[in-house]
């Protein structure tokens, strides 16, 4: 006998014969893969349950934790934002402000022909005033004079006081000139 069947349906008996075994197969995968599902979701319901716990239990103790540390933590915080608050404004105020370095530097670049300069003192007055000595040797009163002069013109000096007891003596004559100014050239 022959390995090889012959089928006498008609092709139209076959087609249909083909369609209702697909249509069994896509059925029978689709039950398989429902109970499959089925059967995840089954063994994944435990790990959702705990899960759920822990996440609940974890809102409870941060809840808890906030609660106790809220007082104390934002005394805390306040207090150094304040403190920040403070420096922040500190600091600004200080960027429009002359520095010593600035007012030296300006100072020394006036001309200053038998002048010899030894010191020199920087204090900051208010609202952006500074006052300022200038302490030095001057060779003749009038080089002296002719330096307080050329100080007391500068734009950014408002005041340059040098005491008349410095004019007694004729030659190496010691002085010091207060200066008041924004000191901003």
């Amino acid at each position: 006998m022959s390995l090889e069947l012959t089928n006498l349906l008609p092709p139209e008996r076959l087609r249909a014969l083909r369609g209702l075994y697909f249509l069994r197969l896509a059925t029978v995968a689709a039950v398989l893969l429902s109970g499959v599902a089925l059967v995840h979701g089954v063994l994944l319901f435990p790990s959702y349950l705990y899960l759920h716990q822990q996440t609940r239990e974890r809102e409870a103790s941060l809840a808890a934790l906030s609660a106790r540390l809220a007082g104390s933590e934002e005394q805390e915080v306040s207090a150094r934002v304040a403190a920040l608050t403070q420096d922040a404004t500190h600091l600004a105020r200080l960027a429009s402000t002359p520095t010593a370095s600035a007012a030296i530097s300006a100072v020394l670049e006036i001309p200053r022909s038998g002048i010899r300069l030894t010191g020199f003192t920087f204090a900051p007055v208010k609202d952006q005033a500074v006052a300022m000595t200038v302490s030095g040797v001057a060779s003749s009163r009038e080089s002296l004079r002719a330096y307080e002069s050329a100080l007391a013109a500068e734009p950014y000096v408002s005041s340059a006081n040098l005491p008349i007891s410095a004019y007694a003596k004729e030659a190496e004559i010691p002085f010091t000139i207060s200066l008041t100014g924004t000191f901003m050239p």
